[in-house]
Order: structure tokens, then sequence, then C-alpha cells
């Protein structure tokens, strides 16, 4: 039996329950314990009555004694990286750029990305190189195993790390089959003949790295072209509707998921992405997606296939391919089913955790 099944695992992430990096945690923990490996998690921000977060310093207080520490993302990554033994094993998933960069999640138009921080940071970090020193001093000091979710990611990752990344990419639960349409449309209550269009992202319009601020101006061109379409805006803190605009607070996953099921297209402008949970729960109702070919969204997406990809920023062409895919229903559906069966053997959740438990065993 391989040293990593019984080797505690001890899982680290920034915040209690949302969030991408929180969502991979927890479905490695579900996923090992039905493995029957132990693992637990802490995290920096509870978000429900009684929880018991932790400050990053102090982390390395809590790890099990013989097991392995794997971190997902922290407020303040020198302060847990220095509170980590020099000697304990060590996994980090980087599901965002934050752990070689002076602040930013994604160095956006940062001209000095592929040499070191510009001073002053562009982007008005304080003391971006230092802090972008310091990190690397403390990732040379603990030697851990780097995981990225896309190779995008990893590349990007080696060459600011100076050492190896392993691409794991992001898994979610996938159901056995796709939805019908059909029928989440009748528990919506939305017309079985709409033309039913999506934006998703936490923050909703005020989502700087998803595009927020141009959602209503890409939905209102696309409703030119498309009469009989209905949009939804999805992550925001409000609710309400304007006209055919309807626009919905966060929701909880299972909400999300029937709404994705009911709809025809997912329109995800993103500027920046590691590997998109979003995404993958567009994938996994069988819904096709329109986004901007940045980071590793090429990766999730194949060209004509399982989506539409659009060259960054080019906003023209993302609404084309938006009336488009709304226009031919044949199209998009289509899209949907094949994305459904290639990411059910791409980026299923078990196929995630069986990745990291091989991992584990480089520990032995």
């Amino acid at each position: 039996m391989s040293v990593s099944k019984h080797l505690p695992v001890y899982h680290h992430t920034g915040l209690e329950t949302t969030g991408g990096a929180t969502r991979v945690a927890r479905l490695l923990m579900e996923g090992m314990n039905k493995l029957e490996v132990e693992s637990s998690l802490s995290f920096e921000l509870g978000e429900g009555p009684d929880t018991a977060a932790i400050l990053p310093e102090d982390f390395g207080r809590y790890l099990p004694k013989g097991g392995i520490a794997h971190v997902h993302c922290t407020g303040n990554w020198p302060a847990l990286l220095d509170s980590i033994p020099s000697w304990y094993r060590t996994v980090i998933t980087l599901h965002d750029c934050e752990l070689f960069t002076g602040g930013c999640p994604y160095p956006l138009d940062c001209p000095n990305v592929d040499e070191g921080c510009a001073e002053p940071c562009p982007r008005k970090f304080p003391d971006s190189e230092a802090l972008r020193k310091e990190k690397l001093r403390l990732v040379e000091r603990l030697d851990p195993i780097l995981v990225a979710p896309s190779r995008w990611l990893a590349r990007l990752a080696k060459s600011h790390l100076f050492r190896s990344v392993s691409v794991i990419p992001n898994g979610i639960v996938w159901p056995e089959f796709p939805p019908k349409r059909v029928e989440a449309r009748r528990s919506l209550g939305i017309h079985p003949s709409a033309r039913v269009c999506l934006f998703v992202a936490h923050g909703g319009t005020d989502a700087a790295y998803k595009s927020g601020s141009s959602w209503r101006r890409i939905w209102q061109a696309v409703k030119q072209r498309v009469p009989e379409a209905l949009c939804f805006a999805v992550g925001g803190d409000t609710a309400g509707r304007e006209g055919d605009l309807v626009i919905w607070p966060y929701v909880e996953r299972e909400r999300l998921a029937l709404l994705m099921a009911a709809a025809d297209v997912l329109l995800y402008p993103t500027k920046a992405d590691n590997h998109s949970l979003v995404i993958l729960e567009a994938q996994a109702q069988a819904l096709a997606v329109v986004s901007y070919a940045v980071g590793g969204v090429p990766e999730q997406i194949a060209e004509g296939e399982t989506g539409v990809l659009v060259e960054p920023g080019d906003e023209a062409t993302f609404i084309e391919s938006a009336v488009e895919m709304l226009s031919t229903p044949t199209l998009s559906m289509d899209m949907g089913k094949m994305a459904f069966t290639a990411g059910s053997r791409r980026f299923h959740v078990d196929r995630m955790v069986q990745d990291y438990m091989k991992l584990y065993g480089k520990f032995e």
C-alpha cells in the first residue's frame, strides 16, 4: 500500500466555503474520505456562525505529525510559507498567480510580467518587487511540490519560480446523464421556445476580471439581433429585472445548475482565468460556452466543438458568436452535448482525486 494512503493531508484555503480554491479543496477532501484517507481543512475567514478560522502565520502549528500540507490559497503567502517547517511535506496548488507576483492575482497588461515586478507597480501594489522576491525565497526554502490546474499557469509559474510544476486539471461532480432542458425550463417558468443566454461571475456586473461592466452592453447588442432572447445575469448582490434582462444575486450551486440546464449558451467574457469552475459547471449541464481565449480557457473549450473561443477583447466578434449560438439552436445544443461528453472524461472529480493521490505518493 502506498505510504500516501497512510499520511493525513491538511488542506488550507482562504475562505471557509466560497471561492474556487475552497471548492477544489473540499472536493478533494470528500474524494479522499471516500478512499479512507484522513484529511482536514483550515481557513482564514469563516463564513458561518461558530467557525474556527486561523491566521496564516499559525498554519504551521496545526500541521499533523507525519502528514502532508496542501495549500490552496492564503491572504498572506509570506506569513503562511514561513510558518511551515522546511522539512515538512508540502503541496501547493496555484489557483491564480499570486504566489509568484507582487500582489496581483493575474498580471493583466503588466510590462514586466516575464522579468519581475515593475517599480513602481502600475497597479499600485506596495513594495511589489520585494514581496515577489520574498515569496520566491520562501518557496525555495520549502521546496514544495507545485501544481497548477492549467498548462498555461504551469508554464508561467515555472518561469518565475524556477522549478517544475505538475498539471492537474480541476474536476467537479459530473452527472451521469445530461439534463433535460425542457424540464429545467418548466421548473424555472421559462418559455420552451425562448432563446436564453447567461452571464455568471462572483460580483455580477461589478466583476472586473469577468468584464462585468460590459454585460449590459453585450446583452443589448445581442437583444437587437435576437428579439426573442432572454438573459440572466447572475452573481451580484441585487435582484431585479430590466425588460428581458433578469438579474439574480449569488445563488446556491443547485439553483445555478438548474439555470444552466435551461439556458442555450453561457456568455463568459473573462479577461483572466486559470481553469474556470464556471465553465466546468456549464459543461456538466451540457451548456455551450462563448468565451475569450485567455489563460487556461482554451484547455477547457475545444474551439468549434464544445464552445466558441474569441480573441481577447474582441467584443464585436464575441457578440456575433453569441448571436449565432442563439439563432442556431442545433449548433448550441450539439456543442453542449459534446462539452458534456468530453468533460465527463477530462474534468470529473474522481479523475482529479486520483491524480492528486498519485502526487501525494511522490512523498514515499
